[in-house]
């Protein structure tokens, strides 16, 4: 199984740890920092490399913060095509205080032009990679729909599609029908939000892990995903799976509820990204049931959690914790 990873808004993470609160106005001395890729798309392109996935990374490059993007990604030894632009990519500061308060800040990134941006798309639409990953935001001079254009013409060439984004990209992308999607509980709110299925909001919790399932499912019935998968932080996760039997149209089966393993949270930035690409990794590539592929998935988002900052685990370190789950340390939970 060959996967690729389009990256439209790469950008580097540096994560700066203080040991006092952190005192806005005034000087604040980091005691360390970390510098590591920081987007979605790197993440799931370094994470399906080193569960031993053909990968090919497809994205931006540029400026300084480009090289150094391009040699944390070459170490993995990822097949990267890039198309230069003349705006660089963009750094993303993390804050942690001492006592643990995250403040991000991000920049926008671009703008790239509308050859830059064509170069890169020709090219991702060229690889005969069976499933895809659409992954982040968009830098300034990228339309919102790109997503959604993309995915139709994926998919007319027989491609798994999986998008990973949120706000107006996801409302866009989601209208032709991704076979995934994985938002947060809030993300998942915000987008029945905003395509007006306020009717089907879950609580916002997470803990009713019922009403979430059943959100995923109209979501995915009204669009035609093929999975809706909702992660919980430590709630767990769930997904709602389009079905179809005898000729008729899709519809939503029964959910499936996995628990969060428990694990001591050091780095949560990244989770999300493991995650996904190991439940897509599992599904695609190892052709587990989804079911199986969603406590895989727990497997490698709580790998992550226990590594500082923006670190990604190892497959060793994925399949002890998998192996834990499956010997009984968490009970199934179907729906």
């Amino acid at each position: 199984m060959k996967f690729a990873v389009l990256s439209l808004n790469p950008g580097i993470d540096r994560v700066l740890y203080l040991n006092n609160p952190m005192n806005p106005g005034h000087m604040n001395r980091a005691c360390r920092s970390v510098t590591s890729q920081g987007s979605k798309g790197a993440n799931v392109a370094i994470m399906l490399k080193r569960l031993g996935f053909d990968v090919t990374y497809y994205s931006f490059t540029g400026g300084l913060y480009g090289s150094l993007c391009e040699e944390i990604l070459n170490k993995e030894g990822i097949d990267c095509k890039y198309r230069k632009a003349a705006c660089g990519i963009r750094v993303n500061t993390k804050v942690i205080d001492g006592n643990g308060v995250c403040t991000e800040l991000n920049e926008k990134g671009g703008p790239v032009t509308k050859e830059e941006l064509e170069g890169l798309l020709e090219d991702f639409l060229k690889d005969s990679a069976e499933t895809v990953f659409m992954c982040g935001s968009f830098p300034q001079g990228v339309e919102k729909d790109v997503y959604k254009s993309l995915i139709r013409v994926e998919k007319e060439l027989g491609h798994n599609v999986i998008l990973d984004c949120d706000g107006e990209a996801m409302t866009q992308g989601i209208v032709s029908g991704p076979d995934i999607i994985k938002p947060n509980i809030d993300e998942l709110i915000m987008l029945l939000k905003s395509v007006g299925m306020c009717k089907d909001l879950p609580d916002e919790s997470g803990k009713d892990t019922e009403s979430t399932e059943k959100a995923c499912g109209k979501l995915a019935e009204r669009f035609g995903v093929g999975r809706v998968i909702c992660t919980l932080g430590e709630n767990g996760a769930v997904e709602n799976s389009l079905s179809s039997s005898d000729g008729e149209a899709p519809k939503a089966g029964d959910g499936i509820y996995v628990p969060a393993y428990k694990s001591e949270l050091l780095g949560f930035s990244g989770a999300g990204d493991c995650f996904l690409a190991g439940f897509g990794a599992a599904v695609y590539g190892m052709g587990m049931s989804d079911y199986d592929a969603l406590e895989f998935a727990s497997a490698c988002g709580a790998a992550k959690v226990r590594l500082e900052g923006t670190r990604l685990p190892e497959k060793k370190e994925i399949q002890t914790i998998y192996g834990d789950i499956k010997n009984g340390s968490q009970e199934r939970n179907k729906r």
